[in-house]
C-alpha cells in the first residue's frame, strides 16, 4: 500500500512539474505575442506620425514661400498689415 502511494505521490509531482512548465511555456508564448502586437502598433504609429508631420512641414513650407513673395511683391502693404497687427495685439494686451 505504501509503495502505491508513494507511487501515486510520484506521479503527482511529476504531473505537477509537467503543468507547471507547460503553463510557463504557454505564458513565455502570450508574452511574446504581446510584445510583437505591441511592437508591430506601435511602427505603425510611427509611420503615420512620420506622415503627419511630413505633411504639416510641406505645408507650412508652402505658406511661408507664398508669404515671402507676397512680401517681396508689397512690402508696403506687408510693412502696414504688420504695424497694424502689431498696433491691434498692443491695444489688447493694455486692457487687460
Amino acid at each position: 500500500m505504501e509503495n502505491q502511494l508513494s507511487a501515486g505521490a510520484e506521479a503527482m509531482q511529476a504531473n505537477k512539474e509537467r503543468l507547471t512548465r507547460d503553463v510557463s511555456g504557454m505564458v513565455n508564448q502570450a508574452s511574446d505575442l504581446i510584445k510583437d502586437y505591441g511592437s508591430r502598433k506601435l511602427d505603425t504609429a510611427r509611420e503615420t506620425f512620420n506622415q503627419a508631420q511630413t505633411a504639416v512641414t510641406e505645408t507650412a513650407k508652402q505658406y511661408a514661400d507664398v508669404t515671402d513673395e507676397y512680401v517681396r511683391a508689397n512690402p508696403w502693404k506687408a510693412l502696414g498689415v504688420a504695424a497694424a497687427a502689431g498696433l491691434l495685439i498692443g491695444i489688447l494686451l493694455t486692457r487687460r
